[in-house]
């Protein structure tokens, strides 16, 4: 009888373990599955090529996006992404890196600044006859490894863009890697009530201390720009 009852739990056993295997191999196709989807959803939205691409770029250069052939088709907007790497982050100074926008033909804004300090936060200035007219900070969302190459991506839209019509904002993402596993540090600010963005505007690089006169300059390089772009969001 005890035999008997041996040989029940072995098979009960054995049965379970069918099952669990079974759906151990469920879960990992299902996982597969969601990953090749992704992979191809990637493939399928990812951007075009940029209208504009160098590989190295000085802090005193700028690009016009009027001088850019452009292959979208979306007035209004562009989008600018930059390779960032500084190797030592050990400064007194609190320190300022990003893309500068050069704006024409706005009585209110001719500069902004947008990118991050070495404190770990994304930072906006916005910037009319040399006087400082507003800016915006926002704490990192997730750890930044210095040394490390990141990228940093600026989208633009004014009031001319027909998905924003009458609004004009521009937004930054920071991000390591293929920035698959999310931001390290994101910003926007809504630029409306500053009036007109529809101007010719220059893109550039630009690294400096906001409390004293020293500045370590980070590395910059791979600057795409896509002119009259649509974004996916």
């Amino acid at each position: 009888m005890h035999f008997a009852n041996n040989k029940l739990e072995i098979k009960q056993f054995e049965s379970k373990m069918t099952i669990m295997k079974k759906i151990t191999k469920l879960i990992l196709g299902i996982s597969t599955g969601v990953t090749i989807l992704f992979s191809a959803s990637s493939f399928i939205i990812s951007d075009p090529h940029p209208d504009f691409r160098v590989p190295s770029f000085r802090l005193d250069e700028q690009i016009a996006l009027s001088e850019i052939t452009a292959k979208n088709s979306e007035l209004g907007a562009f989008k600018a992404s930059v390779k960032f790497k500084r190797k030592n982050a050990d400064s007194p100074a609190k320190e300022f890196y990003g893309q500068k926008i050069i704006i024409d033909d706005n009585q209110q804004v001719d500069k902004i600044l947008i990118g991050i300090t070495n404190n770990l936060i994304s930072r906006i200035e916005i910037w009319n006859q040399d006087n400082l007219v507003e800016t915006r900070e926002l704490g990192f969302m997730d750890k930044m490894t210095w040394g490390d190459t990141q990228t940093m991506v600026i989208d633009f839209y004014d009031h001319t863009n027909k998905k924003y019509k009458g609004k004009s904002k521009i937004s930054m993402r920071f991000y390591g890697g293929t920035g698959f596993w999310g931001d390290i540090g994101t910003i926007n600010f809504d630029l409306t009530e500053y009036g007109d963005f529809s101007g010719d505007k220059s893109i550039g690089v630009f690294a400096k201390s906001i409390n004293s006169n020293a500045i370590s300059p980070p590395e910059f390089y791979d600057l795409e720009v896509w002119k009259h772009y649509r974004s996916f969001d």
